[in-house]
């Protein structure tokens, strides 16, 4: 079984809300363009929000807030671990 590097709350939190707060260190981690790969390779399609103030222009803001949501509610075919 292959261990994804996103936290098995990150995907409990889309199934049941369709989005989730992941946090800072989970993007710095994967990147942004990373962290919505892998949620796709998980069956996940997904956007990234992050809100910060404006007047934070630094890539990761450290006090911003980091979303997933759902491009879509409707069930996908998810990828079985390995």
């Amino acid at each position: 079984m292959s261990a994804s590097p996103i936290p098995q709350w990150v995907f409990s939190c889309l199934d049941q809300y369709s989005n989730c707060a992941c946090g800072i260190r989970i993007v710095k981690q994967l990147g942004k363009e990373g962290i919505i790969e892998e949620l796709e390779k998980r069956g996940y399609p997904c956007e990234l929000e992050i809100i910060a103030d404006p007047k934070d222009t630094s890539e990761f803001p450290e006090d911003g807030t980091y979303i997933v949501t759902l491009k879509t509610t409707k069930p996908t075919k998810k990828v079985e671990e390995e």
